[in-house]
């Protein structure tokens, strides 16, 4: 059939059938890829790997990290408290909720870090605008990028990878909004191919062997060149993809659930060895406004069960080392429970790390049940403390360009941390093996 490069552009079906989002700025991109630099200096030794996990709709932190030393917690929930024997100690003013029963035993095993209070000054309590906020790392103005697209930007633009980042699902999350890098979101492994045209099903395989064919060869339209570059990356990330799905071998039983599905899939990236190193998955429900109880159990079981699997199924690898999830919700509950047996939008909330570097333990104060904000519990730790930590010490790189430059305190919950120094002289050394 006739398929032709103004057919590709106008009805632009192979961006949306591999799941790929363009940059905000694509004009930057255009520029930015005809005159590519040496990129990733502090990346292109670090195989770290951070995986990304958003409970999305404001997960209720106090019936998940348990205050149960604390009698105001109990006057605060008369329906919803979680009663004292259906609570994980963990020291002896706070514990786990018994549905994070697979939480208790990766922070026995001293593969998790418990941060608690974590938020940001003049917390917003919507949902769209505090998912910007966290996406962004950027609380006090609108901002279009999100704090991981930077680092993307900064570390990896021009590196000969294509899959620096992916997101689980079938749209691309704020985090990876970028000027120069593209990020596909990717539902399954199996089905990331081009979408045949609707009037010719059956044939794929000319569609493809076109695109490659009208992709060829350079021109003096950066966005063209553009174009061209990311559909024949896609369709390469299409054959990678393939292959490493069917390569993949593991003997962890993952639960039954969308959620473990999608770190089925990002573990077998990781095992496809395909270079990427940031990774983003979202389970929604967390907006328990009536009937919270057995819902928000329910969500806490398939958060913490699919979790211990992926974690089971790193150390199957020799892989747990390398690889950090964190865990954010975008803003906690109030501390008084509702006359719908639920609970409303609030501020602060806990958030893990969990994986084989990670210095496990609990950082921070359980945030005080006697002096709130409007009814919110107040923040202790500044949620760019914790995106600064991981940068520097996990993923080797300056904070500052990323998160800014305010005052952010190291957490210290890295349990071999990476400096600038270390992974460019690493880089040094692995590039003068390359040159001889």
């Amino acid at each position: 059939m006739p398929f032709t490069r103004r057919d590709f552009l106008s009805r632009g079906t192979f961006f949306m059938a591999m799941g790929v989002t363009a940059p905000t700025f694509l004009t930057t991109t255009a520029r930015a890829l005809a005159s590519q630099s040496d990129a990733c200096m502090t990346g292109t030794a670090n195989k770290r790997i951070l995986v990304v996990v958003q409970l999305g709709g404001g997960n209720d932190g106090l019936n998940s990290v348990v205050p149960y030393s604390d009698p105001l917690y109990y006057d605060a929930r008369p329906k919803l408290a979680i009663a004292k024997k259906d609570v994980l100690a963990i020291s002896d003013a706070v514990g786990f909720n018994l549905k994070l029963a697979p939480f208790k035993g990766l922070f026995d095993a001293k593969q998790m870090a418990l941060l608690q209070g974590v938020g940001y000054p003049n917390p917003n309590r919507s949902h769209f605008r505090s998912t910007d906020i966290w996406t962004s790392g950027v609380p006090d103005k609108l901002e279009d990028s999100g704090w991981l697209g930077r680092f993307i930007d900064a570390q990896c633009n021009g590196e000969d990878r294509r899959l620096h980042a992916v997101d689980i699902g079938t749209t691309v999350s704020r985090l990876f909004w970028t000027g120069q890098s593209i990020v596909p979101a990717i539902s399954s492994l199996e089905t990331f191919d081009l979408e045949a045209d609707a009037a010719f099903p059956d044939d794929q395989s000319n569609q493809v062997e076109t695109l490659k064919l009208l992709n060829g060869g350079r021109s003096d339209k950066p966005y063209d060149d553009y174009i061209r570059k990311v559909a024949l990356d896609a369709l390469a990330t299409s054959d990678d993809l393939k292959r490493i799905a069917t390569s993949y071998r593991s003997t962890v039983s993952y639960p039954e659930s969308g959620f473990s599905d999608g770190l089925r899939t990002i573990a077998k990236v990781i095992q496809g060895d395909l270079g990427t190193r940031i990774f983003h998955i979202t389970i929604g429900g967390f907006d328990t406004h009536a009937a919270q109880a057995t819902a928000h159990g329910t969500l806490l079981t398939t958060v913490a069960e699919g979790i211990q699997a992926f974690m089971q199924d790193l150390e199957g690898m020799g892989r747990a080392d390398e690889v950090m999830v964190m865990t954010f919700s975008e803003f906690g509950r109030r501390v008084h429970e509702n006359a719908s047996q639920g609970t409303d939008h609030g501020a602060a909330a806990p958030l893990w790390l969990i994986g084989g570097g990670v210095q496990s333990g609990i950082v921070g104060s359980h945030p005080s049940l006697s002096d709130l904000d409007d009814g919110d519990l107040k923040f202790g730790i500044d949620f760019r403390a914790v995106y600064g930590t991981i940068l520097a010490d996990w993923l080797g790189t300056d904070p500052s360009p990323i998160i800014g430059t305010g005052t952010y305190a190291n957490l210290g919950f890295v349990r071999d941390p990476l400096t600038l120094s270390s992974v460019a002289a690493t880089t040094s050394a692995t590039m003068a093996m390359a040159a001889d």
